[in-house]
């Protein structure tokens, strides 16, 4: 090779194409059969991708000098990029007949063993080429390779450092390493070894994909979308980069883009399982459930039988209170398979859930050894135990989930159940931190109970209308007075219309979801109060009541300015108090939770809301045009046919039946006893004497 070719071919391996292609081209202008410039240009140009003039340029090279063997390996890598094995293997054999030691010729049959996936055959030529020369960047890259996909991590960082070290500007060289050095957890020297293949390859979309996902685990959101968003221009590429748009969306917290990136991607691969689970989740976080059970629906008629998905479908059934199918599913996926511990352990959970914790425990105890880290698991154990009376081994399992990372919902079932196991044992103070830690991360939606301004008492002086014929009963009662077990009784009583929807929310568009108090401190005239009246009952037809049934209406978020309305609206209702002692209902509060939006932050706030909300209950006493009814939770639900008789009495009915035990997941008790914030009297002095009730 002449010495201007050397500069040249120095420029090369240097990565300035540009300055050695001009080079070569000058060359072959004046030497147009110069075998040298042929083979190195068309070296050159299948670097860059242009297969078509590299073909032509060692083709000629080829037939000018059939002797040179270095052109014709060149050659049969080209044949083997465009997948022409037999031509590539046909080429280098009759290579290594003319030179056995032909540098590079066993690297190349080694790469065609692999794609004919004959991995013992490779591995045999790579070392076969090591054996001829020490330093072929390519086979030591291949035997790196090899061990990377045989999972031998640490063997392969080192081959493939060592490769990246004699080949430093290959690109596919640099990949490899990124790959082998972030499955062996050295990301920031895999994100390194990954920029460094695509400074030198920007086209390698497969490094930048693996530098893309990298940035996002790494908590590196702008670069990762950056990424991201340029290997969405990418041919082949543009479904997986929309996948990872939706996932940065995702961890920023942004649905809707999520789901949006999410559907695109899979609008052009609909067939990805993670992609469709991951757009499901999204769809329930945004209150899209329909949606997700749709999307699992269909992806399930194309692939009947794709565990993720029907686990994803059975886990959204659950959630949704649809128990039975969910039970289905996971019925069929343990019968499929006999030897996953995951579908017998989501049927404990649904026997449990059921009632059923003979059947849960038995469950339970098959897979807990194979599930040692399975946190509704441990929960549904250490419920078992409590429920058994055997305290410290619930306690014990409790305790375990301490080194495990846990959902929001699971840290509220722990720390609730750690704070009743405490409370058990007189150890109040570790029960109040850990009821606090319990509701800690639940949304706090307290409606406010401001003070009533003077003309209140004015608006319930004016004459009442006549009694309706059936007129409804409005069930009230605060957070900790238990009146979502009165609630439970009411439910189960025949011939009773419980309507519990305003405990999920405002479901219902009406008066009572949607005050006009400010119009209200005017006066109700009878034609708004006949339009109040006409819009409730037209949202029970829609909800599927029957308006003649005796009807219950829950009102959870109880506000005196109300009671103007009922008495116009409604003449002759009656509305039912649960009460409480504020003290115990403090307590229960405190250890039980309530429902949506009413969590307990902050024990002596909690306090002063329950003042102030007693005085909005004390209003309906005295109230002409209205019935009240106040009664004890604890009396009714100990004794419902003898305690309950007055509020049997209001519902027509001659006695209250027991109705079924009310007791919590896992059979266990709900609620603390009357009297027991007398042992909290000292942990909890600064919200007793908010309320004003401390002893």
């Amino acid at each position: 090779m002449n010495p201007m070719l050397q500069d040249l071919a120095r420029l090369h391996s240097e990565g300035r194409f540009d300055e050695a292609e001009s080079g070569y081209r000058a060359v072959l202008a004046s030497e147009p059969d110069n075998v040298d410039a042929l083979h190195l240009l068309g070296l050159l140009r299948r670097q860059r991708q242009d297969l078509g003039e590299a073909r032509r340029l060692l083709d000629q090279a080829r037939r000018l000098a059939p002797e040179r063997g270095d052109v014709a390996l060149e050659l049969a890598g080209l044949y083997f990029l465009e997948q022409d094995l037999i031509g590539a293997r046909a080429l280098i054999e009759h290579t290594i007949k003319q030179n056995p030691n032909q540098p590079g010729a066993h690297t190349l049959l080694a790469r065609i063993a692999i794609v004919d996936n004959d991995l013992t055959k490779a591995e045999t030529l790579f070392r076969t080429a090591l054996r001829s020369n020490e330093n072929d960047a390519h086979a030591i890259s291949g035997l790196g390779r090899l061990l990377l996909d045989r999972g031998e991590v640490d063997k392969s960082v080192s081959y493939l450092s060592r490769a990246v070290e004699l080949a430093p500007r290959d690109a596919g060289m640099q990949f490899a390493l990124a790959r082998a050095l972030v499955l062996r957890g050295n990301r920031a020297f895999g994100e390194q070894a990954a920029r460094n293949a695509l400074a030198i390859a920007p086209e390698l979309h497969g490094a930048r994909y693996l530098l893309a996902q990298v940035l996002l685990e790494d908590g590196k959101i702008d670069e990762a979308q950056a990424a991201f968003a340029v290997l969405s221009e990418a041919p082949g590429f543009q479904a997986i980069a929309r996948f990872g748009l939706g996932d940065v969306a995702r961890q920023q917290g942004r649905l809707d883009p999520a789901i949006e990136h999410y559907r695109a991607g899979l609008a052009l691969d609909p067939d990805q399982p993670r992609a469709l689970q991951l757009l499901g989740n999204c769809l329930i976080l945004a209150a899209r459930e329909a949606e997700a059970l749709q999307l699992y629906d269909e992806f399930l008629q194309r692939h009947p039988e794709t565990v993720a998905i029907e686990a994803a479908q059975a886990e959204l059934l659950s959630q949704l209170g649809q128990d039975g199918s969910a039970l289905a599913i996971w019925q069929r996926l343990a019968q499929r398979r006999p030897n996953d511990p995951i579908p017998l352990a989501r049927l404990a959970l649904l026997h449990e859930r059921g009632g059923d914790t003979a059947g849960a425990d038995l469950l339970a105890q098959r897979v807990a050894a194979a599930l040692p880290e399975d946190v509704d698991l441990i929960l549904l154990r250490a419920r078992s135990a409590q429920r058994e009376g055997r305290d410290s081994d619930a306690t014990a399992l409790l305790e375990s989930l301490r080194r495990l990372q846990l959902a929001p919902m699971q840290v509220m079932q722990a720390a609730h159940q750690f704070g009743v196991l405490a409370d058990r044992r007189d150890e109040v103070h570790l029960a109040v931190p850990a009821w606090l830690e319990s509701q800690s991360t639940l949304p706090l939606q307290i409606h406010e109970q401001p003070v009533l301004p003077e003309s209140f008492a004015a608006s319930l002086a004016v004459p009442a209308p006549a009694p309706l014929a059936n007129p409804p009963i409005f069930l009230v009662g605060l957070p900790g007075s238990m009146v979502e077990r009165v609630a439970a009784l009411l439910h189960q009583q025949s011939g009773v219309q419980l309507l519990r929807d305003r405990m999920l929310g405002p479901l219902r568009r009406d008066a009572f979801a949607e005050p006009d108090f400010a119009g209200w401190a005017e006066g109700i005239d009878a034609s708004a109060a006949e339009a109040v009246r006409t819009q409730w009952q037209a949202e029970l037809v829609r909800l599927g009541a029957d308006p003649q049934a005796r009807i219950v209406d829950w009102l959870v978020r109880w506000d005196a300015r109300f009671l103007p309305l009922i008495r116009q609206a409604f003449p002759g209702a009656t509305i039912v108090i649960v009460e409480r002692d504020p003290r115990d209902l403090l307590l229960n509060w405190l250890a039980y939770g309530w429902m949506q939006g009413f969590a307990l932050h902050d024990p002596v706030a909690a306090a002063g809301w329950i003042k102030r909300a007693t005085v909005h209950l004390e209003h309906c006493k005295t109230v002409d045009g209205v019935n009240v009814l106040r009664i004890s939770a604890d009396a009714v639900l100990g004794d419902p046919a003898s305690q309950g008789a007055a509020l049997a009495a209001v519902l027509g009915l001659a006695e209250l039946a027991p109705g079924m035990p009310q007791r919590g997941l896992g059979g266990l008790p709900i609620g603390l006893a009357p009297g027991r914030w007398q042992a909290y009297a000292e942990v909890l002095a600064a919200p007793l004497a908010e309320l004003g009730t401390s002893p």
